[in-house]
């Protein structure tokens, strides 16, 4: 059994999108050599991961990942980016109390206007290298979103695995509701 999915990485600038994209997707330089680059409109990375259990069973998955740049300037390319996509991935600097809102705006955006669950939808508390600490509690509608500690410095085997352990949700996700789509037809 193969499978595809199409998640969205998202969240304010600066927070190490594309750092993470890069080292889960295993494309390119990780670390902060050259500095600050942001990230016009949105970088395509493909990849697969060889191994994830989905429902008991083993299975290859295909990623698409998106990388979205945060900066609001490329709001007006967001619904055909959002287009077609299983999941999302909200990304965030816990040392930074402005960010909640804009993580509120972009799960609004990409997780509620779209439909999906919250069983498609993660948030990375991003660490970036000599940053210590958790991600402070959020609230709202990101209040039931799982978060997840993610700092590459210090852990970077935890970081592969909580990304694999969502991408191996939103498959579950997927077969739910093609199973329920198979049983309605029989019905």
């Amino acid at each position: 059994m193969q499978n595809k999915v199409k998640l969205l990485m998202i969240g304010p600038t600066e927070v190490g999108k594309s750092t993470l994209a890069n080292f889960l997707s295993e494309a390119g330089e990780v670390g902060g050599g050259g500095g600050y680059r942001p990230t016009r409109g949105c970088r395509i990375l493909e990849f697969e991961i060889p191994t994830v259990t989905v429902n008991g069973m083993t299975t290859k998955v295909e990623v698409e990942l998106w990388d979205v740049s945060g900066d609001m300037r490329y709001e007006g390319c967001w619904p055909g980016i959002q287009r077609g996509s299983n999941g999302v991935v909200l990304v965030y600097n816990p040392g930074r109390e402005d960010q909640a809102r804009v993580l509120e705006r972009l799960y609004n955006q990409f997780v509620e206007q779209p439909g999906l669950r919250d069983s498609q939808c993660v948030i990375f508390c991003h660490c970036k290298p000599g940053m210590k600490g958790k991600g402070a509690k959020l609230s709202g509608p990101l209040a039931q979103v799982p978060v997840v500690d993610t700092q590459l410095e210090e852990d970077e085997g935890s970081v592969r695995r909580d990304f694999n352990n969502f991408v191996a949700s939103v498959l579950s996700h997927m077969s739910a509701v093609v199973e329920m789509q198979e049983n309605s037809i029989l019905m």
